[in-house]
């Protein structure tokens, strides 16, 4: 039996995605497509090794997992809808890019919420084979939205009524996805009662969590809030997505019952989110005004203790802008820190396995420049990026990059 090859790796720190703090004169030895061991450098273990690489005065972390992404559509050109009408040719190497420009941003695992014709399903499977570059996927297949809802371009599985959507997880799980994806509201822009009305009501949610509970598949909701989020949380959905205007009660029912909730602030605030351009038209006052109720709910969030886990909604390559954001909002950075790595591999349901560097965990790390513990702007500066054992980028450190 030819036996497993094994890599040393130095660096002069270590985030493990747990702890509160970094591992001086770090090393990690790897076996295959996994971690062996985790310490010191002083202490790794005598024993044969094929390679052994010394990255220097950089911070070791675990591959950073992005929970809200698409594949196809991007912020900052415009149009969504028209982009999810591209023909196949295109719509697949638009998305072969995005996928690129998110490992090339140390993002080696990623949720995709939605897609049509199960796109991401291939997609997930080429970059399995080995046929393509990506962060490995975790996809939901067709999204599942009612036909009077008003948002969700990303949804093609339209239907009404708890048969019709019972029928769409079946069609989803037969595919093969990973988890389900509800639009339990629509359009976040708009008066606050046109965004907190339901498009699904509690037995159409109440269905759509039990047939994807009954097939073993985690169920996630696009909800801003409102009575569609009390459904939801009561229902068991696993993750609610965005949340932007969840009251305080709201927020605490979650914390309790252990409801994840993914923050998606790039969308409003990055130069490259879907916003930037309606801020610069007549009516930047009510977007502002939205923004700050946004940001309000999600500082909420984490004064209330409630699992977060965070995504860029297509602002491909912007995950550290996400992490960044909880910071500002009041999280530390190490709880910041554990939303994009450690929490995310667990609300995924891969405890122990991604988003951490541990033995027995998947050898997905990156190497950033700077200590992310010190300033969270280390994030913009990965230098390395390793997915199951093997370097996926690189590039040559340069202590003058931007931040």
């Amino acid at each position: 039996m030819q036996e497993t090859h094994s890599i040393i790796i130095t660096a002069r720190r270590l985030f493990d995605g747990l702890g509160l703090a970094v591992v001086e004169d770090a090393a990690v030895v790897i076996r295959g497509d996994r971690i062996h061991w985790v310490g010191t450098a002083a202490d790794v273990p005598e024993e044969p090794t094929e390679q052994r690489i010394e990255l220097g005065d950089v911070t070791l972390l675990p591959g950073l997992i992005d929970m809200h992404n698409h594949l196809r559509i991007i912020h900052g050109q415009g149009n969504l809808p028209q982009q999810m009408r591209d023909p196949d040719v295109p719509y697949v190497l638009h998305a072969l890019r995005h996928l690129e420009m998110n490992l090339r941003a140390g993002v080696t695992a990623m949720k995709t919420n939605g897609d049509r014709a199960f796109i991401d399903v291939q997609m997930r499977e080429a970059i399995r084979s080995g046929l393509a570059r990506g962060p490995r996927l975790f996809v939901a297949g067709k999204g599942i939205k009612s036909s009077g809802c008003t948002g969700g371009v990303v949804a093609t599985a339209i239907c009404d009524g708890p048969d019709a959507i019972r029928q769409a997880v079946r069609e989803n799980v037969e595919a093969g996805v990973d988890f389900i994806k509800i639009f339990a509201t629509g359009t976040i822009l708009g008066p606050r009662e046109e965004v907190l009305r339901p498009s699904y009501c509690s037995e159409e949610i109440q269905a759509a969590a039990e047939a994807a509970h009954a097939a073993n598949r985690l169920i996630v909701a696009h909800c801003h809030g409102g009575p569609a989020a009390d459904a939801c949380i009561q229902a068991g959905v696993d993750i609610l997505e965005h949340g932007s205007l969840l009251s305080h009660d709201q927020l605490e029912e979650m914390a309790e019952r252990g409801t994840w909730l993914c923050v998606t602030l790039a969308v409003w605030m990055h130069p490259h989110g879907d916003m930037a351009e309606r801020l610069k038209r007549p009516l930047a006052a009510e977007i502002h005004r939205r923004i700050d109720e946004i940001q309000a709910a999600m500082a909420e969030a984490i004064r209330a203790g409630v699992r977060i886990v965070v995504g860029t909604d297509a602002v491909h390559g912007a995950l550290a802008f996400e992490v960044q954001a909880l910071e500002r909002l009041g999280a530390s950075r190490a709880e910041a820190l554990r939303a994009a790595t450690s929490q995310a591999g667990a609300a995924l349901g891969c405890l122990g396995e991604l988003g951490v560097i541990r033995p027995g965990a998947f050898a997905d790390l990156i190497a950033v420049q700077g200590n992310p513990l010190t300033s969270l702007h280390s994030l913009n500066r990965v230098i390395r990026v390793m997915q199951r054992g093997q370097v996926r980028w690189s590039v040559r450190q340069d202590p003058t990059a931007a931040e």
